[in-house]
């Protein structure tokens, strides 16, 4: 990932399995998903439903994204998959470019916060890589979107102090997803 990049982060939620979730997804992502963007699909499961966040890279100025027309929350057509649009975001820290290990997920963090001070979570231990993306727009859902990248056996580990120190944001634990979008 180049620091020149937005990222724009859409969230999903639904109780439909992956492989009806992922062909209605592909659906969408073709239709505002140009061949210059990089996308990325990762999901979790929480309480029996499936939660994912689709990452779409741009360079900075080929930005096109426009998925849901300026809409924070929507359904597909059929209500079964909640969407919601985080916004568009610059990358302040890069430290992994590729998809993930095998071995690892990814933790996200959503601050709302601007004040937050995102020093601290760079100490965290157990983790082997982190991103960091700061609000590009003010209409942006969160204000700092964290994506570290740790071994699954040191996850708790991770997850425990997060959980803490983290009032007020969400966090979820994602596995990426192989997908086709062009």
């Amino acid at each position: 990932m180049k620091k020149n990049n937005i990222v724009q982060f859409e969230c999903f939620e639904t109780a439909i399995g992956f492989d009806e979730f992922v062909s209605r997804w592909e659906f969408y992502a073709k239709r505002f998903t140009g061949k210059d963007a990089d996308v990325t699909l990762q999901q979790a499961i929480v309480k029996g439903r499936f939660k994912y966040v689709s990452q779409h890279k741009w360079p900075e100025d080929n930005f096109q994204f426009d998925f849901m027309k300026g809409r924070n929350s929507i359904n597909f057509p059929d209500r079964n998959v909640k969407v919601i649009q985080a916004g568009g975001y610059m990358p302040l820290q890069a430290e992994h470019i590729h998809d993930t290990d095998s071995d690892d997920v990814k933790v996200f963090l959503f601050i709302n916060n601007q004040q937050t001070d995102i020093s601290f979570y760079k100490q965290l231990p157990s983790y082997r890589h982190l991103n960091i993306y700061q609000s590009y727009y003010e209409n942006c859902l969160y204000a700092y979107i964290m994506e570290f990248f740790v071994e699954e056996m040191h996850v708790a580990d991770f997850m425990a102090p997060v959980k803490l120190l983290s009032a007020g944001a969400e966090t979820g634990v994602y596995k990426e997803c192989l997908v086709l979008t062009n």
